[in-house]
């Protein structure tokens, strides 16, 4: 695995293990088919879903875009399993919605997205009721 792929998904990983009632695989995209470092992560029901990232970002903005295309693909697994799909859920407003991954003061964190408020950094979670 590209070793700036691996530094992006660490934090996530470790976010979803500590609070997601998911776990999602990785597993490298040796099949070529998606451009640039890219995995794959499944769910399990066998759903793939494909991670990447660009190069040219910087490494914090890896790290958000890979915790967004993770969090989605952990979303998606929650739903197919019937379970609520509020991950992670915001500790501020509980069972209404996510947090969302975003750079802030050149970090990636974890924020509300109702009212912009920090929560953690991603990366950091630690174990709340599982959703």
């Amino acid at each position: 695995m590209h070793p700036d792929l691996t530094a992006a998904l660490a934090p996530v990983l470790a976010d979803l293990s500590a609070t997601c009632a998911v776990r999602l695989e990785v597993s490298d995209n040796d099949r070529g088919a998606l451009v640039g470092p890219a995995v794959m992560v499944w769910s399990a029901d066998g759903t793939g879903t494909g991670i990447s990232i660009d190069s040219e970002e910087s490494p914090v903005e890896q790290l958000v875009s890979v915790t967004d295309q993770v969090q989605e693909a952990a979303i998606e697994a929650l739903w197919l399993a019937g379970r609520p799909v509020t991950w992670p859920q915001c500790p501020r407003h509980p069972d209404t919605h996510p947090l969302e991954p975003v750079v802030a003061s050149s970090r990636g964190i974890w924020r509300c997205p109702r009212d912009d408020t920090p929560v953690d950094d991603i990366g950091t979670l630690t174990r709340r009721p599982a959703t």
